[in-house]
C-alpha cells in the first residue's frame, strides 16, 4: 500500500478540476467551484508524493444540516483504501460537530453504495424515507 496522507485543506480549482475531470464528472464555471471549496465547512486532501490524489468535503449550515460532497479518489489509486482514509477524516469532523438528530445526507455515485453503508449511511427510498432527488441544470 502506498503511503497517502490526508491533511485539511482546500485544493486549488485546478487540483479540484483535475480530480473531477478523471472521475467523469466535470467541471462546473471556475468561478462558482472557487465560491464553493471556499465556503465548505470542511475539506481534506488525500496526497501521495506532493500531488493530490483525492478529496472530500462536508457543506451544510454548521447547525444541524450536514452533507458530504465529492469524495474522490484518481482511478488508478482507487481500491487501496484511500477513499475510506478519507471518510475517517470527514466523520471524525461529523462527530466532533453535529448535535443530535443532525441530518448529514449524501448522494453516492451509482455502484459506491455499498462503500457509505460501512458508515452508517442507508439507502432511500426504505419504510420511513421517500427517494433523494436533485434538479439538474
Amino acid at each position: 500500500m502506498i503511503e497517502v496522507k490526508v491533511i485539511e485543506r482546500i485544493p486549488s480549482v485546478e487540483e479540484f478540476i483535475s480530480l473531477r475531470t478523471a472521475v467523469g464528472w466535470g467541471s462546473p464555471e471556475v468561478v462558482a467551484m472557487e465560491k464553493g471549496l471556499k465556503n465548505s465547512l470542511f475539506m481534506v486532501c488525500a496526497e501521495f508524493e506532493g500531488e493530490i490524489i483525492g478529496c472530500g468535503r462536508v457543506i451544510g449550515d454548521s447547525g444541524f444540516v450536514y452533507y458530504l460532497q465529492d469524495i474522490i479518489v484518481l482511478p488508478k489509486h482507487q481500491r487501496q483504501g484511500i477513499g475510506a482514509k478519507i471518510m475517517d477524516s470527514i466523520m471524525e469532523y461529523l462527530n466532533k460537530h453535529c448535535v443530535e438528530k443532525a441530518i448529514i445526507g449524501l448522494m453516492a455515485a451509482k455502484g459506491k453504495e455499498s462503500f457509505y453503508k460501512k458508515y452508517g449511511f442507508i439507502e432511500r427510498p426504505n419504510d420511513c424515507l421517500g427517494a433523494g432527488m436533485i434538479q439538474p441544470f
